[in-house]
């Protein structure tokens, strides 16, 4: 079957969704890795405030807690003990301050001794810790017991723990660590949990991804073999109507006129009396002849081409204009009309008015066939028929009449597309219906038979 690459729309569509499906697999991975980087930035923060809270109040407990009430009653031994300590403690970087205070806001002890005896605002960590026993741990850029400046670095994990010394009242302990300890768990975090978040999903995405192309491939092949059927649907039909508007072209239509020219050349014999009579035959016989015409041509006309067309499609009108309906036609010439442009323009016309007449309970009908700008079609002349009417409005039900020996604007939507164009049936601008075709003027003539 001879088809030109691209123009059938259904086919862009399966491509359509199948580069949607792997765009969404592809973005789903990103979006997973974004978060497994920011959930285990988080678990780490979280993971080194408790461990840094957990260190404090150990430190607090183990280490300070016996030597503050000898360094308070200024004994010097409890004083290098106490420094010796913390200073083991600071060894590895990961400890970087301490401080204990009282409820009043005094450095009471600290590893810079030029702190020792400065007196600041009590912050509501120390409160709480002395007042309620209650520790504390956050992330903060400058130590609170300090002047110095520290903005260029990563920060520090801040601790406040309750300290409680034999004979002493209860202290306030204060305890910064390295922040760049807690990236460096969480880099390692990072690279732990991310393939193992990771890996299965893209291993999913992997085994699933044959499946949507499988499919993308069944459906191209069903869409083929739909064309196909869709093309020999539409041929019999073209046929079947042929043979039964021959045969009543050749078979009543010949014999009812042959019955007329008897009763033309018996008329002068006729008595004066029956002559009514024979008139009334010679009428009924007349009309009968009329009407299989018309039907003949609604199945389909003898010379269908692109010069009849304009002719055509206004005759199709006439038994909507039968009916009290008001029609305008303004088809225009157009040169180069292919054989399947013509066909099929001239099969969407003939349901829509059929549609008309069935349901639309109209008082007027609009039948505009234009030349349109090629531009946005791929270079392709375009051809544009629309039958507006302002009918009851537009229902999905009846636009599958194969039931009822139609062929139905539904199929001819399907034949549209697979020819390039486009054919939508919806709400007219002012109520009633709109069916619009848009189709490439000469398109590639189709031998549904062939393979």
């Amino acid at each position: 079957m001879d088809r030109r690459p691209g123009r059938r729309g259904r086919h862009i569509g399966v491509r359509g969704e199948l580069t949607f499906f792997y765009g969404m697999a592809a973005l789903a991975l990103i979006v997973v890795s974004i978060v497994a980087v920011f959930a285990s930035r988080y678990v780490a923060r979280t993971q080194a405030l408790q461990d840094a809270q957990q260190m404090t109040q150990r430190l607090a407990r183990i280490v300070v807690a016996p030597d503050m009430a000898g360094l308070l009653a200024g004994e010097a031994e409890s004083r290098r003990d106490l420094d010796r300590a913390i200073a083991n403690r600071m060894a590895d970087g990961y400890l970087t301050e301490v401080t204990v205070w009282d409820r009043t806001g005094r450095v009471l002890y600290a590893d810079d001794p030029n702190e020792i005896g400065e007196r600041y605002d009590a912050s509501p960590q120390v409160v709480s810790a002395i007042e309620d026993g209650t520790s504390s741990s956050d992330f903060e850029s400058q130590p609170e017991a300090t002047e110095e400046q520290f903005e260029d670095g990563p920060g520090f994990v801040e601790v406040y723990v309750p300290l409680e010394a034999p004979g002493l009242p209860r202290l306030a302990f204060e305890a910064y660590y390295d922040y760049a300890r807690v990236d460096q768990a969480a880099n390692s975090l990072l690279v732990q949990l991310v393939p193992l978040v990771l890996a299965p999903l893209l291993v999913l995405q992997l085994i699933q991804s044959p499946i949507p192309a499988s499919l993308a491939r069944r459906v191209r092949r069903q869409e083929a073999e739909r064309s196909v059927l869709l093309e020999r649907t539409l041929s019999v039909s073209d046929r079947e109507r042929v043979r039964v508007a021959a045969d009543l072209h050749d078979g009543p239509i010949q014999d009812l006129a042959g019955v007329t020219y008897v009763l033309d050349a018996v008329s002068p014999s006729v008595l004066d009396a029956h002559r009514p009579l024979l008139r009334d035959a010679q009428n009924t016989v007349t009309h009968a002849i009329n009407s299989l015409r018309r039907l003949m041509v609604d199945l389909y006309p003898p010379d269908l081409s692109a010069e009849q067309l304009p002719g055509t499609i206004s005759s199709l009108a006439d038994p909507v204009r039968e009916r009290g309906v008001e029609v305008a036609v303004i088809v225009e010439p157009i040169a180069g009309l292919g054989k399947e442009t013509v066909t099929t323009l001239y099969r969407v016309a003939r349901e829509a008015l059929a549609n008309v007449i069935a349901h639309a309970q109209a008082s007027r009908v609009d039948i505009r066939m234009c030349e349109m700008d090629a531009d946005g079609h791929g270079g392709d002349q375009m051809v544009r028929l629309a039958i507006i009417d302002n009918g009851v409005g537009v229902d999905s039900v009846q636009l599958d009449r194969r039931s009822e020996g139609h062929l139905g604007l539904m199929l001819l939507i399907n034949r549209v597309e697979d020819l390039g164009g486009t054919l939508t049936v919806a709400a007219g601008p002012d109520g009633g219906t709109a069916v619009v075709a848009t189709m490439p003027v000469s398109v590639d003539d189709v031998d549904p038979d062939s393979d």
